[in-house]
């Protein structure tokens, strides 16, 4: 359960969550909780049946539901009827956590920051302990960078963005507004280029950039490396989960969500509103359509046109890898029956 500093009423609930109101009596909201922890506080969703013995015996002081849901086979209580619960359930979470959150105002910078005098503050801007900021670098307004992070030269962090605490962001880096990166994070390092000469791998000089677009999230421990010669790019809306490798000259599409441990290799390009599991790794070279579905643990070694959804390694269509799989568990019991037959053909 989580318990807000700030609480609002069931009217305002239903505003924000874009639903209709069943009101039995009056509740004050200041938490958020799953069916089970819930109490008379609490917002709480219900939406998918297996929970519906959980939804029953729910104590919330106002449940999110499907609006088909029929009030005549339920307790009678605060409802809020919603086409996609979940997402209203979310609304009203993001409305709480930002009316907690302290808005960035004035210019606050810990003495133990280092900022290079080049630098133009903005008149909103958090810097938090041991920061680094080098030559040439840009602020955007409401920005805040947490404690031990460093920004290299010549780089731009666009309007409310927020670095974490131990962010990295290379030389000449370009990241837009809303941007969030969290802790551990690289953005910019160099690519993995060698070539061998016939002696010793030669370094092949990462003498491009970084670009993130506006709105990006970008997890924990995350790496994105600089282009060989043109940029990286990360499209806007793309989210980003933790422990995720981006390679040299890769574009990531608008509203992509990458899930974490995946790993992509130079050059390759990921279209918009594409979905990569957990662990899914993907050759250099390779373009995946506009909303693509990648499953979990696929390896991807050929293009991917739009609308496909694919498994395995190599990653085909799912439908057929079932089959696939579904067939290979027959073997041992075709095998028998293949040596039964070579046996009696012997005869």
């Amino acid at each position: 359960m989580k318990i807000f500093k700030n609480s609002i009423n069931l009217e305002q609930a239903e505003r924000i969550a874009q639903g209709k109101l069943i009101k039995v009596n009056d509740s004050i909201i200041n938490s958020a909780a799953t069916l089970e922890d819930a109490d008379n506080s609490s917002l709480a969703f219900f939406q998918d049946r297996k929970f519906f013995d959980s939804f029953l015996n729910s104590n919330a002081g106002v449940l999110i539901i499907p609006e088909d849901e029929d009030l005549s086979k339920i307790p009678r209580r605060n409802y809020i009827l919603c086409e996609k619960p979940y997402i209203s359930f979310l609304r009203i979470v993001a409305f709480l956590l930002e009316r907690e959150t302290e808005s960035v105002s004035g210019i606050k910078i810990h003495p133990s920051a280092t900022i290079d005098s080049s630098v133009v503050l903005p008149e909103n801007i958090n810097i938090s302990s041991n920061v680094v900021i080098e030559q040439g670098v840009k602020l955007g307004d409401g920005v805040v960078i947490d404690s031990n992070t460093v920004i290299k030269k010549n780089s731009q962090i666009g309007e409310n963005s927020h670095l974490f605490p131990n962010v990295v962001i290379y030389p000449e880096t370009i990241i837009g507004k809303n941007v969030q990166i969290h802790s551990g994070s690289i953005i910019g390092s160099d690519g993995f280029g060698y070539l061998w000469d016939g002696k010793k791998h030669q370094k092949i000089p990462q003498i491009g950039g970084v670009i993130i677009e506006d709105d990006v999230e970008i997890g924990a421990n995350v790496t994105v490396d600089r282009g060989t010669l043109g940029n990286t790019v990360i499209k806007k809306g793309t989210k980003i989960d933790n422990l995720v490798q981006i390679a040299h000259n890769d574009i990531i599409g608008e509203n992509a969500i990458l899930c974490a441990q995946v790993g992509i290799a130079g050059s390759s390009e990921i279209g918009d509103n594409s979905i990569l599991a957990g662990q899914v790794g993907v050759a250099d070279h390779i373009k995946i359509g506009n909303k693509v579905t990648i499953a979990a643990q696929s390896g991807v070694s050929k293009n991917i046109a739009d609308g496909k959804v694919v498994f395995g390694y190599p990653a085909i269509d799912i439908k057929l890898q079932h089959k696939i799989i579904m067939a290979m568990r027959e073997l041992p019991e075709m095998r028998k029956y293949f040596h039964k037959l070579m046996k009696e053909d012997k005869k």
